[in-house]
């Protein structure tokens, strides 16, 4: 069965935004970039809500082709145009880049997808949408870049919720930039 993995960037107070709703203080430098591209070989699903997905498709369809292009955005463009991608969304009516819209029944449409061969499955968010999936008991893994930086208020990556979630530890790496990558995966639910 494939997995389904939360993959966020969060400060060390377990914020994914401050609080005026910025998302200027994720320190990503070239050695992290380089391990985006690498993990995102693991998911053949990129999942996300409507706001993420807009701000990612006003940006990857033709990040490559830009004069100001780098490296990492040369490298990354085409994993993002051709990973199969599904916006969990009630208002977004239709798609690009190889994109479902999906309004209803998540789910469903998750335990669906988990039964299908392939590679993992990715959701970025935002972090309304990681809450649905935490309260529906939908994540399997959580890959956080946690972020050294105290925001001290804003968009807290987990909600409040009736079940505790049981998780082991599988891999930590530290970056240069003092970046940690904390990879958890669920081992069921507690009292």
């Amino acid at each position: 069965m494939r997995k389904l993995s939360l993959w966020m960037q969060v400060s060390l107070d377990g914020f994914t935004q401050g609080p005026a709703g910025e998302f200027d203080w994720p320190v990503v430098d070239e050695e992290l970039k380089e391990y985006f591209v690498d993990l995102a070989g693991e998911f053949d699903t990129f999942l996300f809500g409507r706001k993420v997905y807009e701000l990612m498709a006003g940006y990857w369809p033709t990040a490559d082709t830009q004069s100001c292009s780098t490296d990492y955005d040369r490298r990354y463009a085409p994993i993002w145009r051709d990973t199969s991608k599904i916006v969990f969304s009630k208002t977004l009516e239709r798609a690009g880049w190889n994109t479902e819209v999906v309004g209803e029944n998540i789910a469903e449409q998750i335990t669906k997808l988990k039964q299908q061969p392939g590679k993992g499955l990715v959701l970025f968010g935002g972090a309304d949408m990681a809450a649905t999936f935490i309260r529906l008991g939908l994540i399997d893994e959580y890959r956080l870049f946690v972020h050294p930086v105290v925001l001290g208020g804003g968009t807290p990556l987990f909600p409040a919720f009736d079940d505790r979630v049981n998780l082991r530890l599988a891999q930590t790496r530290t970056f240069d930039s003092a970046v940690v990558h904390v990879h958890y995966q669920r081992e069921g639910k507690g009292v």
